[in-house]
């Protein structure tokens, strides 16, 4: 997972990150789990397309991805941590993928127009300001190419829907900020962006059933989903 665009505190989040890494895919995380689901319900458009994720983490969609058969893949992370255990994946043996160590707030290490898709997953509540990151999608996407972003819903994260996890010394809760839809959309096409998909994922029907564990937020909103193409 990436980190905040500005202050200090990208740094508490990448540390915090590296001492999540190692068990991070162990944890039982319903987030992670309704994010899942709603990607393999609707699956990513990534045939011959130069992929890149935005805060990679473990390379947990790294798999999902490669199934719908890219030209390349590029997962981008600002935790050592992480990307090591991205790393030791079955998937990360496959010519067409790579990792790299970069902070989002720093410059991608991607060319100008050097993705078709930019992939975005459960990220955006440790990014402090919109506009900067939607700029840097404008400038490695290329025009016709797509930012897929899923993500916990801004209503979750404002109720205290946070990161977190455990250590023997106690609990560590991530600093997260809560971004409307109407708010990524507006910061997506003033970067140049069409938004052509945004769905709002509530807690009920098959979603539920999938992730009972969301069962606490049944009826209200707990993943976005957006779609928006380069102009």
């Amino acid at each position: 997972m990436s980190n905040d665009l500005d202050g200090p505190e990208p740094t508490a989040t990448l540390r915090d990150y590296d001492r999540w890494a190692q068990t991070y895919d162990h944890h039982e995380n319903p987030m992670v789990a309704a994010t899942a689901w709603v990607m393999d319900h609707a699956p990513l458009a990534v045939r011959d397309a130069r992929v890149v994720e935005l805060g990679c983490g473990t390379g947990r969609n790294v798999g999902r991805v490669l199934t719908g058969a890219p030209r390349s893949y590029l997962g981008v992370d600002g935790s050592p941590g992480m990307l090591a255990v991205a790393r030791q994946r079955p998937e990360a043996a496959d010519p067409r993928v790579e990792f790299a160590l970069a902070e989002l707030g720093a410059g991608l290490p991607v060319a100008d127009r050097g993705a078709d898709v930019a992939l975005i997953v459960l990220v955006l509540e440790h990014v402090a300001a919109l506009a900067p990151l939607c700029a840097e999608l404008a400038r490695i996407v290329a025009p016709g190419g797509h930012a897929r972003i899923v993500e916990i819903h801004a209503d979750r994260v404002a109720a205290g829907t946070v990161a977190h996890f455990k250590l023997d010394d106690g609990e560590v809760r991530f600093t997260s900020a809560a971004h409307p839809p109407a708010a990524l959309a507006a910061a997506l096409t003033a970067a140049g962006f069409a938004v052509t998909a945004l769905v709002e994922h509530r807690s009920e029907g098959a979603l539920l059933a999938a992730v009972p564990k969301l069962a606490k937020h049944a009826g209200g909103a707990v993943v976005l989903d957006v779609i928006a193409t380069r102009a």
